[in-house]
């Protein structure tokens, strides 16, 4: 029993002194050590996932075939017409489904896609559509962060009607719905496989602890969000497919928590999967686009915008203002059309200046950095003017605290793997030393 407690006091005092060495690793205290960290635990998980994909019989007796018979043709230059459509398409559907699991992946610190891409996506096509007077344009042109517009074409004025901007969106808004229900998946068997070795995922712990009455570490907000985490458990558990269906049908932050409830108490993950993919791939999406074509189509925005006038107060009740001031409805109908206005210029500079300037960028680059006259402009570019890059600024700023917080994370989870090793490796000292000592006595 002495032997035992021993024991047990030792593998106490090296967790101890492990959970105090996990909280110092990240990039602001110990950046080198983290950078490295990282690093292993990235080529550990490239290593393990390509050695899975290759085994895949899924690989071996499709995938494979496909390439090697791409291959061939590419080399052979049969069909290059089709090879390049192909070519194309697989590029969007990769960029718009790996921008929504990017979106969701992380357990609530995924990076914000819909904001920086796909909504300001579904606002370039429905200026350049305005712009054009069609539709005849290849919206899959905006990928990789494009800058430039869309290539209008040759062709007769059309109609822009709200159900033909929104059948040329749809399709790429469900592509990155897709994406964001893939992205539920990790949480989801995260805490299945804790389940299923008998344990419970830290994530329910956590709430678990958050629920108990602890008024003196606890404030009131920490103590609402976790009775609403407890709602959306007790409703998972008593409404099952309908209700992950439910909570995926609309933009909900929380539903990371889906997935670990979904996990720990075993849910079929078909079930699971199906309805996060309706919910998120389908519903949610769907709405998105309507709501954003309604804002960014200019005739279904100034009705809008027109019955917010009407909505709202002629003026506001402050000292200073004169007769003739506008109400707070009308300025926002004003700066919203003004920063369309500007974003839409801008959009077209930027295309023509790509057009008229085909040389490399380091080359380009060399060429702003050697002027003054030059580098005023670049600096005078960078101010934000309207509230489009004003937004992409501050999601810029989101994106490095998303990327900080990848680093950390796979830093700590390589950190742990380490711990656990030198954890099984003190058990069997620890026994090795006491069978050692039964043997002597």
């Amino acid at each position: 029993m002495a032997d035992a407690e021993v024991e047990d006091e030792a593998i106490a005092q090296l967790r101890l002194r492990q959970a105090r060495a996990l909280r110092n690793i990240t990039l602001f205290k110990s950046p080198v050590r983290t950078v490295y960290y990282c690093a292993c635990y990235t080529a550990n998980g490239l290593y393990r996932g390509a050695k899975w994909v290759a085994s895949h019989p899924v690989t071996m007796l499709v995938v494979l075939p496909a390439l090697l018979a791409y291959a061939g043709t590419k080399w052979a230059g049969y069909k290059e017409e089709l090879l390049t459509e192909v070519e194309e398409t697989a590029k969007y559907l990769v960029w718009w489904v790996g921008l929504g699991v990017l979106s969701s992946i992380g357990l609530g610190t995924g990076m914000h896609t819909g904001l920086l891409f796909l909504f300001p996506h579904i606002l370039k096509v429905c200026l350049a559509a305005e712009t054009c007077g069609h539709f005849r344009f290849d919206t899959r042109d905006d990928m990789w962060y494009s800058s430039e517009s869309f290539k209008c074409g040759e062709g007769p004025k059309e109609e822009v009607s709200f159900a033909d901007l929104f059948k040329k969106v749809i399709l790429t808004g469900v592509l990155w719905g897709i994406g964001t229900a893939i992205g539920e998946i990790p949480p989801y068997w995260l805490s299945y496989s804790a389940a299923v070795a008998g344990q419970k995922n830290m994530a329910l712990v956590e709430l678990e602890e958050a629920l108990r009455p602890s008024p003196q570490k606890r404030n009131l907000l920490q103590r609402t969000i976790a009775r609403l985490e407890s709602w959306m458990v007790a409703f998972i558990r008593t409404h099952g497919f309908f209700g992950i269906l439910l909570l995926a049908s609309w933009p909900n932050a929380a539903f990371d928590l889906c997935g670990l409830v979904c996990g720990n108490f075993r849910f079929p993950f078909w079930k699971f999967f199906g309805a996060t993919l309706i919910g998120k791939g389908l519903f949610k999406v769907t709405g998105q686009v309507l709501f954003f074509v309604a804002v960014f189509r200019r005739d279904s925005r100034e009705a809008i915008l027109a019955w917010l006038e009407r909505l709202l107060p002629a003026r506001l009740p402050l000292p200073g203002l004169g007769p003739g001031a506008h109400s707070p409805a009308r300025e926002l109908h004003l700066f919203i059309n003004r920063s369309i206005a500007k974003y839409q210029e801008k959009v077209l500079a930027k295309s023509a200046a790509h057009l008229a300037e085909q040389r490399w960028w380091w080359s380009r680059c060399v060429d702003v950095l050697s002027s003054r006259e030059a580098l005023g402009r670049l600096a005078v570019g960078l101010i934000p003017d309207t509230v489009a890059e004003a937004w992409s600024g501050i999601m810029a700023l989101l994106m490095g605290a998303f990327a900080v917080s990848c680093v950390n994370a796979f830093a700590q989870a390589y950190r742990t793997q380490l711990d656990e090793a030198e954890l099984e490796a003190a058990r069997q000292r620890l026994a090795e030393e006491r069978q050692r000592e039964r043997k002597q006595l």
